[in-house]
């Protein structure tokens, strides 16, 4: 048996207008995006090294925090590494990766003035979308057929633009935008991959509330740990632990959570507003119109 639903009174638009306009003007002074990037050395040199990175986006700022612990060993790795050591490469190869490397500078110069600011484009999207949402519940207190439906379309929207913010969030990203770039690696990650050799990567995701959870893991032998006349043989095949060059090995652990604001949680309450504080039917208040007409 469904509950009984209450009744509608007179001032009940301008109470659900009062409330929609609290919460939008909440969700819209909160936090939109929560990204942590917890990271740690496991194996080799820069070992137990931790990093944790904090990114919080509102309507106008992108706020980075990053802390770093049980640093010393990675700074000691910092500076004992050689950081000219690189996989050699055949001379043909390298002519072809110097043409493919001038070619893409060139479509990336070809194609800097049409990058767009996907970070702003969300942020926009839900500020237009927060503004429909009040004028919906505005428009609630008229006498217009459709009116439920349009409020029904502008809390879809509003869910909508903010759950493709984290999407802009990482197109920015891939854009290579200087806050995003900053927000999305982690300390030690300007080390260069072409250093190590018998690499070995894993990537992981998966859906938590409200968010997505990233897992990577990377490990191998970084030739900066390795003498110059010992290079060729690691890079010939792995060492053995007990073997010259053995203890270059580094392993490498991420995990990065994207989340929505927990202050978007708010907007859910809209829905048993409108049970609780139902519209004025259209009908009644036709027939207390023609009512009024007739005492008249």
């Amino acid at each position: 048996m469904r509950p009984p639903r209450p009744r509608a009174f007179a001032g009940s638009g301008v109470v659900r207008l009062a409330i929609t306009a609290l919460l939008a003007v909440h969700v819209f002074i909160s936090a939109w995006l929560v990204a942590t990037v917890e990271a740690s050395y496991t194996e080799g040199r820069p070992a137990p090294t931790e990093f944790h990175s904090l990114v919080a986006i509102d309507n106008e700022q992108t706020l980075i925090d990053v802390r770093i612990e049980r640093a010393t060993s990675f700074f000691l790795y910092t500076l004992q590494r050689d950081d000219s050591a690189t996989v050699p490469v055949n001379s043909s190869d390298s002519d072809n990766a110097t043409v493919a490397d001038e070619s893409t500078n060139t479509e990336d110069s070809e194609s800097k003035g049409n990058e767009r600011d996907w970070l702003k484009l969300g942020r926009d999207f839900i500020k237009i979308s927060l503004v429909i949402l009040v004028l919906s519940e505005l428009i609630m207190m008229a006498s217009w057929k459709w009116r439920h439906y349009l409020r029904a379309f502008a809390f879809a929207l509003t869910l909508v633009a903010f759950t493709a913010f984290p999407l802009c969030y990482v197109a920015s990203l891939g854009d290579g935008d200087d806050e995003g770039s900053k927000a999305g690696s982690a300390p030690g990650a300007e080390l260069e991959t072409q250093s190590f050799v018998h690499t070995e990567d894993s990537f992981g995701l998966k859906p938590i509330w409200i968010g997505i959870e990233l897992q990577a893991d990377f490990s191998g032998y970084d030739l900066g740990l390795v003498d110059e006349e010992d290079r060729a043989g690691v890079i010939a095949e792995p060492p053995e632990e007990n073997e010259t060059g053995g203890k270059s090995f580094v392993a490498f652990e991420s995990t990065f959570n994207i989340e929505l604001g927990k202050n978007l949680d708010s907007l859910l309450v809209l829905p048993l507003m409108w049970y609780f504080l139902p519209a004025r039917p259209i009908n009644r208040e036709k027939k207390t119109y023609e009512t009024l007409l007739e005492e008249e």
